[in-house]
C-alpha cells in the first residue's frame, strides 16, 4: 500500500470521469474498495488521508494540477 497510490487514485478521479462515474456507482464501501483493487490501486483510508494532506499543503488544495 502507498500514499503515492493514493495520489495517483486522486489524479485519476479528477481527470478520468468515466472511471470517477464507476467508483460513484459501487454499492457501498467494500464493493468501492474491490473496484479500486482491481483498478491497480493500492492504499488504505489512513494513506489516503495522508496523501490528501500532502496534496493540500505543497498545492493549497486536495487537487492535483492537471499535467
Amino acid at each position: 500500500m502507498s500514499i503515492e497510490s493514493a495520489k495517483a487514485y486522486m489524479q485519476r478521479m479528477r481527470e478520468d470521469p468515466d472511471f470517477r462515474k464507476r467508483v460513484n456507482q459501487c454499492e457501498d464501501p467494500d464493493a468501492n474498495w474491490t473496484f479500486l483493487r482491481e483498478s491497480g490501486f493500492d492504499f488504505d483510508i489512513d494513506e489516503f488521508k495522508l496523501a490528501q494532506k500532502e496534496v493540500y499543503e505543497l498545492h493549497g488544495t486536495d487537487e492535483l494540477p492537471k499535467n
